[in-house]
């Protein structure tokens, strides 16, 4: 029983670093996108940037993105453009192309050629603005119900 004790500690202890190793999409200001970027007015038009971490090829990560919404009461989804920042880094901006109004959360979904893998992102928006202490960062491809429960939470 002691062993059983000992090994979940460890497991639970060890779980936070093995996260970190993990493929995953995070997210900044348009900032983020380093000094390199090739117009410095391109990136006071983005709402965001997207890079992918923990991925052997980041430049030949798949990267794509949609808003859901609702406005005024009706559903909305919009596939999104992203807009290659810096396409050898896999860094890309996220342009606001979903209407005014309403409450967001845009959807990125990552796939990793080496080591073969998989991730999402749920970014929550304030208009143009995310909101970072909302976001998740999920090292799985996101669920409709997670997706539902974020945009859910972003209006209440």
């Amino acid at each position: 029983m002691s062993r059983l004790v000992a090994l979940l500690v460890v497991l639970m202890l060890a779980a936070p670093a093995i996260a970190g190793t993990m493929f995953r999409l995070e997210i900044g200001p348009p900032i983020a996108a380093g000094t390199g970027t090739p117009n410095p007015q391109f990136k006071k038009k983005l709402a965001f940037v997207v890079r992918p971490l923990v991925c052997d090829k980041a430049g030949s990560v798949q990267i794509t993105g949609t808003a859901e919404g609702v406005v005024n009461g009706m559903r909305q989804s919009v596939e999104l453009s992203l807009v290659p920042v810096n396409a050898a880094e896999g860094v890309y901006g996220v342009l606001q192309q979903w209407p005014e109004g309403g409450h967001w959360v845009v959807q990125l979904n990552g796939s990793c050629p080496s080591p073969k893998a998989s991730a999402s992102t749920l970014v929550p928006m304030n208009g143009s603005t995310f909101i970072r202490e909302k976001t998740k960062v999920l090292l799985e491809p996101a669920t409709r119900q997670q997706l539902e429960a974020l945009l859910k939470e972003s209006w209440s």
